[in-house]
This record gives structure tokens, C-alpha cells and sequence, in this order.
């Protein structure tokens, strides 16, 4: 096999063996009518100063995460998995009948030591993002795409309300103060990772399903272990609560099936515990959405949209959505979309003319035959979907950034950029902005690249990052370019130390962005004043499909 020529006899013995093991597997679960199994190699970060491999000729690292291949365009509409918080993968034509062998990860000539419990002494800065003048941010990732999530602010910058629980030490319980009404924690153990960034589960290290977490401490650089979740999950969603827990959902179990159990992690104990309510439909590649800015029931609810089921090879795409509810703890049908999405794109309106809505766009539809260029809005206020202008071109795995009037100036100030992703061909370079007054997409130029599975967040400076993903199934990205809505431009800006792609994106506190989670053993942290790039310390496990979540 390629890439294993540099590794001892011993290694091609073991890997044979466990080809003919995981065939049988693989036959197994094919009976069961279960999603078809994924591959688990892929090449990812280039072999610079902190790659491992150093005697591969190849200077590629080795991965176990998986590459995402597209699907080519079905020859009939199929009858009947969002950036939720997940990046998704392509799904199967319902004809094709390839059956993939999972390969388990051989262990390293040298083998590591096993992760710390993951102790800190030290917590990152919870100082609040901040614009160029020193005032809040507000919102800087409201897009459901490529696993991108933050603390939401209401549009006049402050922390949104918390839920009547929480004065019962209900779900949205804020993090613990001292007395006095300082900053201090009450206690050692109160929000002790405040402005870290939660990795949640994913795929890796021969697996389909993780249920591992880490966490990012921005002061030190590095990654170490966290709790682990309770349910093992890829392609499943993460949101905070307006209290500052995280609410995990959904998503592809350990058994290959889209999984209906969600759970929190609480950022005072570091643990997750499960949630008794379970949603209404098991689904993964949905969206995960906090509503905000209505000033209706439906604020401080989280909106769950639309997905796959993976009860088969091909799966069945989603149309239904629900509500949860963070002062009940519990799951409510809500009305449902017009057309069955998954890999689709959520962006949350938080002010002007449709404040609170959320924008549903693009996605793959199995009742379409493929992807579709249609979007619709949901308003919490009456619970309903409605359809709205649609995009110049179908998309599924684009990113969708709200360009926040608290950050961005000029006429853009509280669109929708919309950029990339891909249809049945190809990755496509083009974007476009949806704008709330006239409910409809204007083009807005193109790329500097082609880009699918690319991960894309607003900075405090008022531009969009938007960073690595794919220009073809082979062809993975380092580069990165910078949405200027000022002047309605791209331009490139410094490249990645790594490959990323269906990576995640998340401003730290300190204004800086993390690439991270995209296969590659290490992670990437953008300076913004600098324009460049630079390696995090070593990720615990390569991970694909994870969550990353800034702790509050």
C-alpha cells in the first residue's frame, strides 16, 4: 500500500492481518443495512520543523482521519447530514455499491507516552473580544458550518439573558462568582478553562466515532485531554448556552447510525452529562443554531434543522427541525423546512429587519437529486419556515458568515456572506452576500481559490477569515484570504503551517483565530494583526469531524 514502504515487515504482517479482520467487519455491517464504512487515510500537515515522519519521502504526516470524496451527480432524484457544528462528508450516489475496508492504525516506531489527565494551573484570559476601538465585538461566528461556534452577544454587545433555571442551578447556571461580584471565581473549580476552546469528539486514530474531547489553553499553546463525552459522536453539533454550558447533539454513533441523545459540558466541573430528553428524529449533518435578537419565546432556544438520518448506504436527508429548550432541558417539534437539507448552511439574523431569524441555505437534498441553491428563513416568533431568495449557484459544504453591524461598516454591515463549496462537478470560487432588507443573494466577486470544506469566521477587525478545505478530493489547502466587506474584496493572506480541511474556526479572546480539527496532527492560529500563521502545539489525536467551542 502506498505510503507504508518505509515501515518494517512486521508492520505489512499486521496490516494484512487486519485488512481480512475488517472485511469481515465491513460485511457485517453491510448486512445491517448500516451507513457504508469510511475510509480512515488520508494525507495531511506538510512535513515542516513540527511533522512527524521525518524519514517519509512523501513529507506528508500520516493520518487516520478521512479525505471527503464528492458524489457524483445521481442519474435519477432519490425519494425519500451543517456546518451543524460538524463538517460533513459527501454522500453516495443511491447506485454505488463500493464497499470500504477500515484499517486499523498501526503503532508508531516510537510510540508516545500516553496524554496527561489533562491538569491545568493555569487558566486562558476570558477578557472579551473587542473591536478597534475597545468596544465589544457582539457576535463574531453565527454560521452553523464547518463547526464553528462562540458565545452568542445580544446586537447592543451585552451576554444574553440566562433562563429563569438558572437561578436554580437549571441547564443555563452561568459560571460561578465570588461573592463580593469581582471577577475572581468563587472557587478553584469555577470556569477554571474560561477562553479555551472545547474539541469534541470526531473521528480518528481508527475510528469512526470519538467520544475523546480536548481542550486548547491559548496562554500555553497546546492541547490537553478533557472528560470524555458520553456518547462517542462525529458529525454532530456543538452550541453554547446562553449560561455557558455546551450542548452536544446528535450526530453519527460508534454503530455507524445517527444517534437522537444529546448531552452538556459544564465549563465549572469540566464534564458532560447526559441529557434525559432525547430529540425528536436522530439525525447528523444538521445545524445547531441559537436564537437571538427576536425578542420573542423563541430566544435563548436552540434550533435544530434538518440533517440525515444514516439508516442506509445513502441515508435519508432531513426536513423536520425542533427546538431545545436550555430552561426545560428538553426537545419540541418545531414547524418544518420546505425542502429536506443536510450539509447545508444555518446563520443567525441577530438584528435589523429580521432579527432573530435564521437563514437556512444550500445543502444536499435526497428528494432533489443532489444539491440545491434555495434558502429559507425560520422565525422563531411564529415557528415557521418560509422560503426566500435563492443563491446563484447549488452549494453544499460552503460557509455562510453574518457580517455583524457591531464590527463590520458600509453596505454589507448585516449580510450573509455565503462563499464556496461544492456542487457535483467541482469546488467552486464564487461567493455571494444574502442582504435582510431586500431578502435576497447579490453576487460579491469570487475567491482567490476554488474552496469546499474551508472553515471561515468573522474577526473583530471586521473581515472574514476564511481558511484551507479542498479544490478537489485530492487536493488539500494551506492557503487562506481575507473577505474585506469595505470594499466587497478578496485577497490572500499568510498560509497555514498545515492542511486543513473540514477544519473548524474559532476566535479566541484575544482576537486571534484557531484552525483546527481539519486532519492534521496539529493546529493553526491566525494573527490578526500580523496576517500570518503559526503551529499550535501537537493535537492529542488527528481528528476529523470534531466540534470547537470557545469557552466562557
Amino acid at each position: 500500500m502506498a505510503g507504508l514502504s518505509d515501515r518494517p515487515l512486521i508492520r505489512d504482517a499486521l496490516l494484512a492481518g487486519g485488512i481480512i479482520a475488517a472485511s469481515a467487519v465491513a460485511a457485517l455491517i453491510a448486512l445491517d443495512r448500516g451507513p457504508a464504512p469510511r475510509p480512515h487515510f488520508g494525507f495531511v500537515a506538510p512535513a515542516t520543523a513540527h511533522s512527524e515522519g521525518a524519514g517519509s519521502s512523501s513529507g506528508f504526516a500520516k493520518s487516520s482521519a478521512p479525505t471527503h470524496e464528492r458524489h457524483a451527480p445521481p442519474a435519477a432524484p432519490a425519494l425519500p447530514r451543517q456546518i451543524g457544528f460538524g463538517p460533513p462528508k459527501s454522500k453516495e450516489k443511491p447506485g454505488d455499491t463500493t464497499v470500504v475496508v477500515m484499517v486499523p492504525d498501526l503503532p508508531r516506531e516510537n510510540p508516545e507516552p500516553p496524554p496527561s489527565s489533562g491538569g491545568w494551573n493555569d487558566q486562558g484570559s476570558a477578557g472579551p473580544v473587542t473591536d478597534n476601538n475597545l468596544q465589544p465585538a457582539g457576535p463574531i461566528a453565527m454560521s452553523a458550518v464547518g463547526g464553528i461556534s462562540a458565545p452568542l452577544t445580544s446586537p447592543a454587545g451585552s451576554s444574553l439573558p440566562t433562563s429563569p433555571a438558572a437561578s436554580s442551578g437549571g441547564i443555563n447556571s452561568p459560571p460561578a462568582s465570588s461573592p463580593s461580584g469581582g471577577g475572581a471565581p468563587a472557587h478553584p473549580d469555577a470556569a477554571p478553562h474560561s477562553g479555551f476552546v472545547l474539541l469534541a469528539g470526531g473521528q480518528g486514530n481508527g475510528q469512526f466515532a470519538l467520544a475523546s474531547a480536548e481542550l486548547f489553553d491559548p496562554s500555553k499553546n497546546a492541547f490537553a485531554a478533557a472528560s470524555s463525552m458520553k456518547d462517542a459522536r462525529e458529525d454532530h453539533t456543538a452550541t453554547v448556552l446562553p449560561g455557558g454550558k455546551i450542548l452536544i447533539a446528535g450526530g453519527v454513533g460508534a454503530s455507524g447510525r445517527a444517534l437522537s441523545s444529546a448531552e452538556l459540558y459544564d465549563p465549572i466541573s469540566g464534564t458532560f452529562s447526559a441529557v434525559d430528553s432525547k430529540m425528536d428524529t436522530a439525525r447528523a449533518e444538521h445545524t445547531a443554531t441559537l436564537i437571538s435578537g427576536c425578542n420573542c419565546a423563541g430566544d435563548g432556544k436552540i434550533l435544530i434543522a434538518g440533517g440525515s438520518s444514516a439508516t442506509a448506504s445513502l441515508g435519508s436527508t432531513l426536513r423536520n427541525a425542533e427546538l431545545f429548550d436550555p430552561s426545560t432541558g428538553k426537545f419540541t417539534p418545531t414547524g418544518a423546512m420546505k425542502a429536506t437539507r443536510a450539509r447545508h448552511s444555518a446563520t443567525l439574523i441577530a438584528s435589523g429587519p429580521l432579527a432573530g431569524n435564521v437563514l437556512i441555505a444550500g445543502g444536499t437534498s435526497d428528494e432533489s437529486g443532489g444539491d440545491v441553491a434555495t434558502a429559507e428563513l425560520y422565525d422563531p416568533a411564529t415557528g415557521q419556515f418560509t422560503p426566500t431568495g435563492g443563491m446563484s449557484t447549488p452549494r453544499e459544504n460552503h460557509s455562510a458568515t453574518w457580517l455583524s453591524p457591531s464590527v463590520v461598516s458600509g453596505s454589507f454591515a448585516g449580510n450573509v456572506l455565503v462563499a464556496g463549496g461544492d456542487d457535483a462537478s467541482a469546488a467552486n470560487d464564487s461567493a455571494e452576500a444574502f442582504n435582510p432588507e431586500t431578502a435576497a443573494f447579490s453576487p460579491v466577486g469570487a475567491m482567490t481559490t476554488a474552496r469546499t470544506l474551508q472553515a471561515a469566521v468573522l474577526l473583530a477587525n471586521g473581515k472574514v477569515l476564511i481558511a484551507g478545505g479542498q479544490s478537489s478530493d485530492t487536493e488539500f489547502l494551506q492557503s487562506a484570504e481575507l473577505f474585506d466587506p469595505t470594499h466587497a474584496t478578496f485577497a490572500a493572506t499568510g498560509s497555514m503551517q498545515n492542511l486543513h480541511a473540514g477544519a473548524t474556526a474559532t476566535v479566541l479572546d484575544n482576537g486571534d483565530a484557531l484552525i483546527a480539527g481539519g486532519r492534521s496532527n496539529f493546529a493553526d492560529l491566525y494573527d490578526t494583526t500580523a496576517g500570518t500563521f503559526s503551529a499550535t502545539g501537537k493535537l492529542l489525536t488527528d481528528v476529523a469531524e470534531s466540534t470547537s467551542t470557545l469557552i466562557r
